[in-house]
């Protein structure tokens, strides 16, 4: 029996994870956000954190004793058995999603929420999308940008004509191709649509896990343009911008996906004849702006949103998996010095290894 909140039903929730997306963001006193699945389902009122799961007993204490949650399982096996969950967090590496998944569809679970990348391989993805599809289950990838009311907003601008036709993008990031590229391909999907080939190159940039190299490249959308994708070295710094150039105007949405800038044709004050983009106020609603926006709260409200009410998912195990044979794509083409790689694929053999 739920309880309620309100006259609204409240939606037993429960993490497998307890790193750094699953608790271990929200331990940062300098953040005001809300940045993990924990902290989104103890601050959302339709939903209660029940039980956690992970292998370390420290991390099981710390996060146990901080979200009030009495249910703490090294075996997340056990937890499933145990526990009665609506909303299950799947926060582990990506090569134990498919195994955890397939247990997890066994109890009366109704929406998964996993994390990026959705699995280790596009085969293993497609298992995952179609088990869930099978049991009626809600499916969501953490692609944190879609759910932001700034992204969304950017998405319609785009979509309306603000910026014309798009010319050329340019994204640059860094922290590997699996680790920060499966946002980086997701948020060109959300905005652009699918993409017809790609060609690719490893980088000499640096990137901290061995197993995920960072790689350049160029994107052909079916929309006719091309997107440039540039790696930096993370040591030195982060970066996650995407540079818009369209007939209309230019925008860019920089620091992680916190500022925008917007720029318009005027004429140049240096060159007679010609125009200049110069910087000017983003067309985008005040209420939207880029400030203190991508919280883990958005996902969960929409979550529940979707399970009240039938909506339909902004972010999808479909657009997880798309994203994934993106990153499977670009590795291939790496792997065979830029060669040209069209979409969809028709199988592939790349193992992701991705934290």
């Amino acid at each position: 029996m739920h309880k309620k909140a309100g006259d609204k039903k409240i939606y037993r929730a429960a993490i497998i994870g307890c790193g750094r997306i699953g608790c271990g963001f929200d331990d940062n006193p300098k953040s005001k956000r809300i940045a993990t699945h924990a902290g989104a389902y103890s601050n959302f009122r339709q939903t209660e954190l029940m039980a956690l799961s992970d292998l370390d007993v420290e991390k099981l204490r710390r996060y146990g004793e901080k979200y009030h949650v009495k249910g703490v399982y090294q075996n997340y096996e056990e937890m499933l058995e145990k526990e009665a969950i609506d909303i299950l967090s799947v926060c582990t590496y990506n090569s134990t999603h498919l195994e955890i998944i397939e247990n997890a569809i066994n109890y009366n679970i109704k929406a998964i929420l996993c994390e990026k990348p959705i699995a280790d391989t596009l085969a293993n993805a497609v298992k995952i999308v179609n088990l869930c599809r099978d049991k009626n289950i809600i499916l969501s990838v953490n692609h944190l940008r879609r759910f932001d009311p700034s992204h969304q907003e950017v998405k319609n601008l785009i979509e309306k004509g603000v910026l014309g036709d798009i010319q050329q993008t340019t994204f640059y990031y860094t922290a590997g191709i699996a680790n920060t590229g499966s946002h980086v391909f997701d948020l060109l999907r959300f905005f652009f649509g699918d993409v017809e080939w790609v060609q690719a190159i490893y980088s000499n940039s640096k990137f901290p896990n061995p197993n995920d190299p960072n790689i350049d490249g160029i994107l052909k959308f079916k929309k006719g343009f091309i997107c440039s994708l540039q790696s930096c070295d993370v040591s030195k710094f982060l970066i996650f911008e995407l540079d818009i150039i369209g007939m209309k105007g230019r925008l860019k949405i920089m620091s992680g996906g916190y500022s925008c800038e917007f720029y318009e044709p005027n004429d140049s004050q240096y060159f007679p004849g010609y125009k200049e983009l110069a910087k000017t106020k983003a067309p985008i609603n005040e209420t939207q702006n880029f400030t203190d926006k991508l919280t883990m709260i958005n996902i969960v409200v929409h979550l529940v949103d979707c399970l009240d009410n039938n909506k339909t998912l902004i972010s999808t195990g479909d657009d997880g998996k798309a994203a994934l044979e993106l990153i499977c794509a670009v590795h291939e083409s790496a792997r065979r010095n830029g060669a040209k790689i069209n979409l969809p694929l028709a199988h592939s053999d790349v193992e992701i290894k991705s934290k």
